[in-house]
């Protein structure tokens, strides 16, 4: 789902640039005055696309630290789980044996 999101917002500003470059073609203003406006308008878009890289930096490392502390929650169930199934196999091979004593010992 992030991917689309970025593929979006990478278009946007895609369509922002262009559009602001179109807009600034078709004015009737000197070449100068058009140059320093689509200088200005690709600065103010490049700071619009690194606010926006850093945004989603930020939340990329936070679903690293949520994918972590549930990778580790559930790895201290997993062997929560396994001491529980060690436990009670250890306690039916007893229960087993014990049983096959006793059947020897009355046979």
């Amino acid at each position: 789902m992030e991917g689309n999101a970025t593929k979006v917002c990478v278009a946007f500003l895609a369509g922002v640039i262009v559009g602001g470059i179109a807009g600034l073609l078709l004015a009737p203003t000197s070449g100068h005055e058009i140059r320093k406006k689509i200088k200005d308008e690709l600065e103010e878009t490049v700071e619009k696309v690194k606010a926006e890289a850093e945004t989603l930096k930020a939340k990329a490392d936070e679903l690293s630290v949520k994918a972590k502390e549930i990778l580790e929650a559930k790895k201290e169930e997993v062997k929560e789980v396994l001491e529980k199934s060690k436990e009670t196999v250890k306690e039916k091979k007893e229960e087993l044996a014990s049983k096959l004593i006793k059947k020897e010992e009355e046979a």
